[in-house]
């Protein structure tokens, strides 16, 4: 595997919510349709913008600073781009699986951003040594629809999301943990999550490389139950009121890519998610233990 000639801090994340149809959800009555205070909404997501729009300004001129002292032989961008095929289940805890087109990046750019796979970082703030930094990350949570699955029937669809916050990072090309806290600033479920993450990258041979990766994600009430929980009006025989309340998950998984040619590159790997209890719990949840793999052609940047 190619490593970068300036050592940067990575930080990693793995998706952990079924697809989403892009349908437009179904008028929500009960718990389901308000997660939380109305009049503490506001204020929380008011936060996350102002602070968003400081750091972001802020790293904006270090950005285009590295970018002009930049040396021809020293590429800003470097990475993998391409595009390919990716199987998962139809939704977090669903037996059924579907299969789609999806782009492919594993992408740096310099010291100050990267895109990695499911995941984007924009660092504001690090030491001399590139082995500690703060960035701000965006990743997608996807929803479902009640097409997706034979327990959903009748369920109020729920939207995909994007988790936007700040992850705190150590390490380097080679290996490092990251904790991170994000909130959901679509308002699906207005919630938020922890993550704890370690990766670690292992070069196999020349054109052969292997990233490994284990994270722990806490999710708060509002996620779990916007996710995983049943509503009054959504109550059957079969399917009782379900409320979770904050739950968890473990993934881990491998990303693998095989250089040949000039500049060609094999993409694939495997994820596993392990849902914990009390959300594994839900009415909703076929199995406990759901799997990812995609495969795919890219470049070499």
């Amino acid at each position: 595997m190619t490593q970068n000639s300036v050592e940067i801090i990575e930080a990693r994340r793995i998706v952990t919510s079924s697809k989403h149809t892009g349908a437009a959800p179904l008028p929500a009555r009960g718990w389901m349709e308000s997660p939380g205070d109305p009049s503490r909404r506001p204020s929380i997501k008011q936060f996350i913008e102002c602070a968003l729009l400081v750091v972001c300004q802020f790293a904006a001129t270090g950005l285009h600073a590295e970018a002009s002292d930049t040396d021809a032989e020293d590429k800003f961008v470097s990475g993998r781009l391409g595009i390919g095929g990716l199987v998962d289940p139809r939704y977090s805890g669903g037996a059924g699986y579907r299969s789609f087109p999806v782009p492919l990046a594993s992408l740096r750019f310099g010291d100050y951003a990267y895109i990695d796979y499911w995941q984007a970082g924009l660092y504001v703030l690090g030491n001399q040594d590139k082995t500690i930094g703060l960035a701000v990350v965006v990743t997608p949570r996807l929803g479902f629809n009640a097409r997706d699955g034979a327990l959903l029937s009748g369920m109020t669809t729920r939207r995909s999301s994007i988790e936007t916050g700040l992850s705190l990072d150590y390490g380097s090309d080679a290996g490092g943990f990251s904790l991170g806290y994000l909130h959901d600033v679509t308002g699906a479920s207005d919630g938020s999550v922890v993550r704890l993450l370690g990766f670690r990258q292992i070069e196999i041979s020349n054109r052969f490389g292997v990233e490994a990766f284990v994270s722990i994600e806490h999710l708060n009430s509002r996620v779990a139950n916007y996710y995983y929980g049943v509503a009054d009006n959504e109550a059957t025989a079969s399917r009782p009121f379900f409320k979770p309340g904050s739950g968890g998950d473990l993934n881990a998984g491998l990303h693998f890519n095989y250089d040949f040619g000039r500049k060609s590159t094999l993409l694939f790997g495997y994820e596993v998610t392990w849902l914990g209890d009390p959300i594994a719990n839900s009415p909703i949840v076929e199995r406990r233990l759901g799997s990812l793999f995609y495969l795919g052609y890219g470049w070499r940047l």
